[in-house]
């Protein structure tokens, strides 16, 4: 039953992967990708940088503090402020470039050429087969238990 399934399943890669391969290219693609990602990202900075200084006033009844006026804020502050919005930022430009790249591909049927895996280091293609090798090797393990609790063999 194992082996349908893995048939099966090899069947749809090939099928997603010709796909993946006859879905056309144009040149305003990379355009596109760049605008819709640095707008994307900025729009994401603006709504962040926002709600991390209204979250800071809601959550100390204080200004956010400015960076230079020694006088009135303590370092602590400013401190903990400058942390707490840069994750915010972070966060949501990942989210964003993230939505971003999930809305081109449903639009055009693949990533842009930018996010494609040709651009995937040899290292890190090393790892990928090892992690596949290791899911292979750890499922045909559970199937064998499986097989051995139910008397099958």
């Amino acid at each position: 039953m194992g082996s349908k399934d893995s048939k099966k399943a090899a069947k749809q890669l090939g099928r997603a992967k010709a796909k993946a391969a006859a879905a056309p290219r144009t040149p305003a693609g990379g355009p596109v990708w760049k605008l819709l990602s640095v707008g994307s990202t900025i729009i994401a900075t603006k709504v962040a940088t926002d709600a991390a200084q209204k979250g800071w006033k809601l959550a100390t009844g204080r200004n956010v503090p400015v960076k230079g006026d020694f006088e009135r804020e303590r370092t602590r502050d400013v401190i903990l402020f400058t942390a707490l919005s840069s994750m915010a930022v972070a966060a949501a430009r990942v989210a964003a470039e993230r939505g971003a790249a999930s809305y081109y591909r449903r639009s055009t049927g693949h990533l842009p050429s930018a996010l494609e895996d040709e651009k995937v280091s040899p290292t890190d293609k090393k790892a990928s087969r090892k992690l596949a090798k290791g899911k292979a090797k750890a499922e045909k393990a559970t199937q064998k238990a499986i097989d051995k609790a139910t008397g099958r063999s």
